[in-house]
């Protein structure tokens, strides 16, 4: 599992430095790079959408958490890097 939560990690910023900046609803892009992270629906993770979750003031901490597991990441370490950002 930490391989998966570093790649999704190192596809999410190389996703923010290839796409327009995000505005904090995950959007459908196709990636440039054949090992892009993506969600259930095919939406490739993008660092800002996932910090656009992370820092919601009106979210709580297991609000949060239960979106990333909503988008189908369930690695935990990787959910504590998330909600650091």
């Amino acid at each position: 599992m930490r391989h998966s939560a570093r790649t999704l990690l190192l596809t999410a910023l190389a996703a923010v430095a290839i796409a327009p900046a995000g505005c904090g609803v995950l959007t459908y892009r196709q990636p440039d790079f054949p090992d892009a992270e993506t969600g259930e629906n095919g939406q490739v993770y993008v660092l800002d959408d996932l910090e656009a979750i992370a820092n919601d003031a009106n979210l709580t901490t297991d609000e949060k958490i239960a979106q990333f597991h909503d988008l189908g990441i369930e690695d935990e370490d990787l959910i504590s890097a998330l909600l650091a950002l």
